[in-house]
């Protein structure tokens, strides 16, 4: 899921066997994001106030579009040729694409006219800050889930220490889930628990901090919005108790 500077929520929704990038507001049925009939699928980000990058096209998603959510027209699209694409967050002014594929982060101009992809580091999903300073890079290895975050003017990357009271759960940052005010939003993986209840990351200290939830959902995708608040994807349970009784078999005659 990623939030539009509109406030609209943007995530996939199958249709029949393609998957669709739908814009979701509260009050309207969901609509389509762009005007288009290839297959449109995440991951997906805002990209500046005007534009939304996300993937178009059949399997492997290794090509980002672009397009503009106020029209639903597709702008240009761009194939870095790295591989499919798992993760993607833009830079403040949309100029700038970073995304992960295969194990590596990259960045690449988002009007594909200035040479090819630069790597960045290993790792498996990136969220850009908002002021534009530096990048929050997840890293899955072996059964542990580090994040770093790796300054944009070159100075030295920094792990996040990890709090161990509450583990987080190893799903892709949303490109939302970080705040100028250094708060990271993230699914946690209780111990004690089957669902994923959301909380928030502070990137300088590693502390967490629970977000007051329902306890019988996962909240597989948050996101801040414009305004503030936080806007989650969350999958709820759903379940029907029913008694059977058995009906007495009638005698043979």
């Amino acid at each position: 899921m990623a939030v539009l500077p509109d406030g609209r929520a943007v995530l996939p929704v199958r249709a029949f066997s393609e998957l669709q990038l739908m814009a979701v507001q509260k009050g309207k049925d969901p609509a389509p994001l762009v005007n288009t009939t290839e297959e449109t699928a995440a991951p997906i980000a805002a990209c500046g106030s005007r534009e939304v990058a996300f993937m178009m096209g059949p399997e492997p998603h290794e090509s980002i579009a672009f397009a503009e959510p106020a029209t639903g027209r597709v702008v240009r699209t761009i194939a870095p040729g790295k591989g499919p694409v798992d993760s993607i967050s833009c830079s403040p002014d949309g100029k700038t694409v970073y995304f992960s594929a295969r194990g590596v982060i990259w960045s690449i101009p988002s009007s594909g006219s200035s040479g090819e992809a630069q790597r960045i580091r290993p790792g498996d999903g990136v969220v850009a800050d908002p002021d534009g300073r530096r990048l929050i890079v997840q890293v899955q290895s072996s059964f542990q889930l580090h994040r770093f975050s790796v300054p944009l003017d070159g100075g030295p990357e920094r792990e996040i220490p990890a709090d161990s009271s509450f583990p987080v759960a190893p799903l892709p940052p949303s490109p939302n889930a970080l705040r100028a005010d250094c708060r990271l939003l993230a699914p946690l993986l209780l111990h004690d628990s089957w669902f994923n209840p959301p909380a928030f990351i502070d990137i300088a200290t590693g502390h967490i901090t629970r977000i007051p939830s329902d306890n019988l959902s996962d909240y597989q995708s948050i996101g801040w919005t414009p305004d503030g608040q936080v806007m989650a994807l969350k999958i709820g349970l759903r379940a029907t108790i029913w008694k059977f009784q058995p009906i007495p078999l009638a005698k043979e005659p």
